[in-house]
């Protein structure tokens, strides 16, 4: 909570775990990463951690968020796109490269988070009305915009082979296959 302008002890706490359990997930992967290493690194104690987080698989996931939120805001100011197809592929350039840049821990990540992924539908939720550019009649569409991404992408983390470049033209290829009615 943000008092007079300034940010909360606890906030700044919860702040520090995250970052520094993000940096260590990266670094040494996030099942050799101990909750214990996290404290260590975030200059709390280990009982602190969990009066932030229940456990590290809600580390993992508030990181990710995190991770995303900064990156889609960022994207999000060079957008100048006018169709869901455009759009996707503008985030996806972006995106992309954030997940191949980490690939094993991406393949981690997404392990970890494929069956529980209740927890980040609102803000995959939020992105496809972003990307339908608020228009309800097209969310289902997005719908299976964002299958073929999602399935381009896991295949490209399962080839070491692809990079950022050729996954964007994969996607684009399927892509054009898709075409609103």
């Amino acid at each position: 909570m943000i008092l007079g302008g300034r940010v909360s002890k606890r906030e700044q706490t919860r702040s520090r775990i995250l970052s520094a359990a993000w940096q260590l997930f990266t670094e040494n992967g996030y099942e050799k990463t101990s909750t214990r290493d996290i404290s260590s690194a975030a200059g709390v104690a280990t009982g602190t951690v969990f009066s932030h987080f229940p456990n590290k698989l809600d580390l993992l996931k508030s990181g990710l968020e995190t991770q995303l939120n900064n990156l889609l805001t960022e994207t999000a100011k060079s957008d100048t796109s006018t169709t869901p197809v455009d759009r996707l592929l503008h985030f996806a350039s972006a995106l992309y490269p954030f997940y191949l840049s980490q690939r094993e821990f991406s393949k981690v990540l997404f392990k970890e988070i494929l069956w529980q992924s209740q927890s980040l539908d609102p803000q995959l939720n939020a992105f496809k009305h972003q990307l339908a550019f608020g228009d309800e009649q097209k969310l289902a569409y997005v719908d299976i915009l964002m299958d073929v991404y999602f399935m381009t992408l896991l295949a490209g983390l399962n080839d070491d082979a692809q990079n950022d470049v050729s996954l964007i033209e994969k996607l684009e290829e399927k892509l054009k296959f898709i075409s609103v009615k």
